[in-house]
């Protein structure tokens, strides 16, 4: 079997606001040909957390820096949890020298030496690593995506300043090495290291150095922590740290941390929902040794949830500040946690955690309607769903439901969805789980089609037969309406992401590299297949009576194609204002015949009338 029947959410949230925006007429989009698309409102607009805390470091003061993934910036606060100077520690977002995306890992370099106080940021969005000065000015950076000095990462993870020669040290996660580079002299070139058979790094995530100059290295591949000598010169490891006894999750280490003047280390174990604790005295006899789980867990337990002390994703990177209090990174609930280094809990920053507002989004994806014409739109970035009713013409905000995370009623980045006329579900690809999901339209989860890789993509058929555009694993997996997998089609036919079903039960899916439009039977029998205007970004597609709409994101446009592959027109155009389009995402056809616009990076949708 290849579904699971699942329980009511965790937590629902109805809330009544209205923020649809009044209806408006506006000019013809850009490009459009005699069939012109109007655009006629807007929908939702930006909702973002106070903080998304991620990264996490400690400055030479005992300040803490919190990396704030989604509104892609650095923050800084005292040890006390208010904001410090400059509170913006960097945020000028964009691509570039002086710029930056998602903060994934953050370090500084707490040494004697000339860079004492710099900062280094890995950036999520990007293959990059950048440096700022002590106030959060700009330096350089590193990477191979318009960077200054060119480093060929194979996505960099987190980072350590070595604190005797100040050299950087980065978790090159998916290249299996570790990076060291020289900011005192930033063009030298880059070492990629890994130690020999049997102890080549696998996925190395978090490091630490201890008091000795150790290096501590979390290896999510291997399930451990490998301590190397000074800096990584010998070719295997001096201890090696295995999941502690009786905890029964995976050692799913998302931060590493170490406090040099008390001896003790700290690793986030995001599956187990736990910090927990090590002796990192090296010339201790049990130097290594579990020391316990954090908050008051059993050692055989974990401690999910959004209540104080818990960690409802897991937590995050890990900070030891100036009082040698614990700063963990709860991404999920908007907030960091400090505690005492024996585990109790001290206090939420801010205070009070501040989540996005509803009504709004966060890099939206996917939408649908369903048979009483409610619009539901998938709130990717605040891992939520968020339900519009339709009110004297005007879409409402009326419903919000869904937290991050990979167990049951959770989301983990959902994108495109539909809706099922057979039971009246919404179905939504739930892409780094891995899996379809069913979710009732008041928000309770129904079922849950497994075993895909990394979907963008679903289409509901008339018959309740579900498509899923799988991407990673390059076809097509049908599921029937209460989750079963019954069939697939097409193979090795490239990264899918739209995916629709035409009234005659036929099947359209587009490709984002190629540009690729493929049109099976219902049967999975391949019909024919034609290459859009612009590769590189096709993303929705969806179709009325008379044409295929497919939403090219990369040259933010929706064009407008027959069934026999020809361009009609297209609309749109990079911009904010009304009739513009910024990365379009999914496509819907609403109430009226109105074709709904996710717009990613304008937080929004947008509705048009079209031909």
């Amino acid at each position: 079997m290849v579904f699971r029947i699942r329980g009511t959410a965790r937590r629902t949230i109805a809330v009544l606001s209205v923020t649809a925006s009044a209806a408006l007429v506006g000019s013809v989009g850009a490009q459009a040909a005699a069939l012109a698309a109007t655009p006629v409102t807007t929908i939702g607009g930006s909702a973002t957390a106070q903080v998304y805390a991620w990264g996490a470091a400690t400055m030479p003061d005992g300040s803490v820096l919190i990396g704030d993934y989604w509104n892609l910036r650095i923050v800084h606060y005292n040890a006390s949890g208010t904001p410090a100077t400059p509170f913006v520690f960097a945020g000028k977002a964009g691509f570039g020298a002086g710029t930056n995306q998602a903060p994934f890992g953050l370090c500084v370099d707490n040494s004697t030496g000339p860079g004492r106080g710099d900062v280094f940021m890995t950036e999520g969005s990007l293959y990059n690593v950048n440096e700022y000065g002590p106030t959060g000015t700009f330096i350089t950076s590193w990477g191979n995506n318009k960077a200054v000095h060119l480093v060929n990462f194979d996505y960099p993870s987190q980072c350590a300043v070595n604190p005797v020669n100040e050299k950087l040290y980065i978790s090159n996660q998916w290249g299996k090495s570790m990076v060291i580079l020289d900011p005192r002299n930033p063009s030298t070139a880059a070492q990629f290291i890994s130690p020999p058979a049997p102890n080549q790094f696998i996925q190395p995530r978090s490091l630490a150095f201890d008091s000795a100059g150790n290096v501590w290295i979390a290896d999510q591949g291997h399930h451990r922590i490998d301590i190397y000598p000074n800096g990584l010169t010998g070719t295997k490891p001096i201890k090696t740290i295995l999941p502690p006894g009786g905890v029964s999750t995976t050692f799913d280490m998302r931060g590493l941390a170490i406090d040099t003047t008390n001896n003790v280390a700290f690793v986030s174990n995001g599956q187990g929902c736990l910090v927990q604790e090590f002796n990192a005295n090296p010339s201790s006899p049990s130097f290594g040794a579990f020391i316990t789980n954090f908050n008051g867990v059993g050692s055989t337990g974990s401690d999910c949830g959004t209540g104080p002390g818990q960690f409802e994703d897991g937590a995050r990177d890990i900070a030891v500040d100036g009082n040698h209090d614990v700063w963990v990174s709860d991404l999920g609930d908007f907030r960091a946690q400090v505690f005492t280094e024996s585990g109790t809990l001290l206090k939420e920053v801010p205070t009070p955690a501040g989540p996005p507002p509803t009504g709004g989004f966060n890099g939206p994806r996917g939408d649908a309607f369903d048979a009483a014409g409610d619009l539901f739109v998938s709130d990717t970035y605040n891992e939520r769903m968020e339900k519009f009713t339709l009110v004297g013409g005007v879409y409402k905000f009326s419903l919000a439901w869904g937290m991050r995370g990979e167990a049951p009623n959770t989301f983990n980045y959902p994108r495109l969805m539909c809706y099922d006329p057979v039971n009246g579900d919404i179905i939504v690809a739930n892409t780094d789980s891995n899996e379809v999901v069913a979710w009732s339209t008041a928000g309770h989860e129904v079922w849950a089609g497994t075993g895909l890789a990394d979907p963008y993509g679903v289409a509901c058929g008339a018959n309740g037969d579900v498509y899923a555009a799988n991407s990673n694993g390059q076809n097509v997996v049908v599921f029937s309406s209460s989750g079963a997998k019954i069939a697939t089609i097409g193979s090795k036919l490239g990264f899918l992401r739209g995916i629709w079903v035409d009234s005659d039960g036929s099947i359209w899916t587009d490709v984002a590299a190629t540009g690729a439009v493929y049109h099976f039977s219902a049967a999975g029998v391949q019909l024919s297949k034609f290459t859009v205007s612009a590769t590189g970004g096709a993303f929705g597609i969806a179709g009325d009576a008379g044409y295929l709409y497919i939403a090219l994101s990369s040259s933010n446009t929706v064009a407008q194609y027959t069934r026999s592959g020809a361009l009609v027109s297209t609309f749109g155009g990079a911009g904010s204002t009304l009739g513009k389009l910024r990365t379009p995402q999914g496509l819907a056809f609403g109430p009226g015949g109105k074709l709904y616009v996710v717009e990613q990076n304008n937080d929004r949708l947008s509705e048009w009338t079209v031909p």
